[in-house]
C-alpha cells in the first residue's frame, strides 16, 4: 500500500505590481499599502534640485510661497554668517519712512506753538516743553547733534538741558546760559504758527535727513520769519522716530554785512596753572584743551651771560 499520497503540482505566475505613492508622503510603508495598479505613475515628482540660493547663502524653493518654509531649506551658518544674514534681513518695519517724518515735523510745529500758548496764558510751559522735548528728541536713547539758530556763546547743545535752555530760557532751568532768552516762547512774545516746507527728505533704512525752511508767524506782531533747517531723524529701540540732528541758520544776505560775534573770553578764568577754562564748560576734557603755552623768548648770546649758562 501506497501510503504517500500524490502531489499535486502547482504551476507559479510572476505578477508584475506597480505601487501607487504620493510624493508628499514620506512613508513608504503606507504608500506601498496603497493597492497595485497598472496604471502609469503620473504624480509630480519632487525636484530638489530645482531650490536655489540666494545671495544670503539661504536655499529657497521658487514654487514655494511660504518664507518660513523656504528658510527651512537653509543649511545651518556659522556665528558670523548669521550675523551677516540678520543685518540683511531687516525688515521694513524698522525702517523710517517719509509719512513719519512728516509727523515728526507737524508734532514738532504744533509743540511750538502750544508752548507759546501756555506760556502766554500763564500756564506751566517749562513742564509742558520738558514733557514734548522728551517726545521729539532722542537725548536718552543716542547722540544728539544740536545747532541752535541763536546761539554765539554756546553754539552747541549736546545734553538734554542746553537744550531746554535754549527753548524756555535760561532762567527758567538750572545752569542755563544768558544768551538763551527762550526760542520756544519767541522771547516772551510766543509764536502763533510754524509751518514747515522741506526741500528733500532723503530716508536711508533706520535713518532720514529732511531740509528745507520753516516759517514762525509772531503771536504778538504778526512778523513772519524764515529760517533755514537740517533734521535727522532716527528710530529709537523703544520704537519711537526722534530727531538725532537740529542744524538752523538764518538765510543768508548777501548785502547786509553781519560781523562774527566772538566769544565772550571774560567768561574764562585762568588760575595760578596757566590753563585757561570756561566755568559754563561740563567737558574737563575741552576745558584742558583750553590750555595757552607761554612763547618762550630765550636771551641774546653776550659775554657776560655765558657763565649763567655755563660756557
Amino acid at each position: 500500500m501506497n501510503i504517500l499520497s500524490p502531489v499535486r503540482s502547482f504551476s507559479l505566475r510572476r505578477v508584475k505590481t506597480h505601487a501607487i505613492y504620493d510624493p508628499e508622503q514620506y512613508d513608504t510603508e503606507i504608500n506601498s499599502a496603497r493597492g497595485f495598479d497598472g496604471r502609469k505613475n503620473t504624480a509630480k515628482t519632487v525636484n530638489m534640485p530645482s531650490t536655489k540660493r540666494n545671495h544670503g547663502g539661504v536655499f529657497y524653493d521658487p514654487d514655494q510661497r511660504d518664507p518660513e518654509a523656504n528658510r527651512r531649506y537653509s543649511p545651518p551658518m556659522d556665528e558670523a554668517s548669521q550675523l551677516i544674514d540678520n543685518f540683511r534681513t531687516k525688515t521694513d518695519a524698522d525702517h523710517v519712512t517719509r509719512d513719519e517724518v512728516i509727523d515728526a515735523q507737524n508734532f514738532w510745529a504744533q509743540s511750538i506753538v502750544d508752548i507759546s500758548n501756555c506760556f502766554l496764558s500763564g500756564g506751566d510751559y517749562v513742564s509742558l516743553a520738558s514733557e514734548r522735548a522728551g517726545e521729539l528728541y532722542g537725548y536718552d536713547h543716542s547722540k544728539v547733534l544740536f545747532k541752535p539758530t541763536k546761539a554765539a556763546a554756546k553754539q552747541f547743545r549736546p545734553t538734554a538741558n542746553d537744550a531746554m535752555s535754549y527753548f524756555v530760557g535760561h532762567d527758567a532751568v538750572i545752569s542755563g546760559y544768558k544768551e538763551d532768552s527762550g526760542f520756544a516762547i519767541n522771547a516772551k512774545k510766543g509764536f502763533s504758527r510754524v509751518i514747515f516746507d522741506n526741500h528733500q527728505i532723503d530716508c536711508h533704512n533706520q535713518l532720514a535727513i529732511a531740509m528745507g525752511t520753516y516759517e514762525f508767524t509772531c503771536a504778538t506782531t504778526g512778523e513772519i520769519s524764515e529760517v533755514e533747517y537740517t533734521f535727522g531723524y532716527k528710530r529709537n529701540p523703544d520704537g519711537r522716530v526722534r530727531i538725532c540732528l537740529h542744524h538752523s541758520s538764518i538765510p543768508y544776505e548777501p548785502n547786509v554785512e553781519t560781523p562774527r560775534v566772538r566769544r565772550d573770553q571774560t567768561s574764562q578764568v585762568k588760575p595760578e596753572g596757566g590753563i585757561l577754562y570756561d566755568p559754563a564748560q561740563c567737558d574737563p576734557d575741552a576745558n584742558e584743551r583750553r590750555h595757552v603755552t607761554k612763547k618762550f623768548t630765550p636771551e641774546p648770546f653776550t659775554h657776560e651771560n655765558t657763565l649763567s649758562w655755563g660756557l
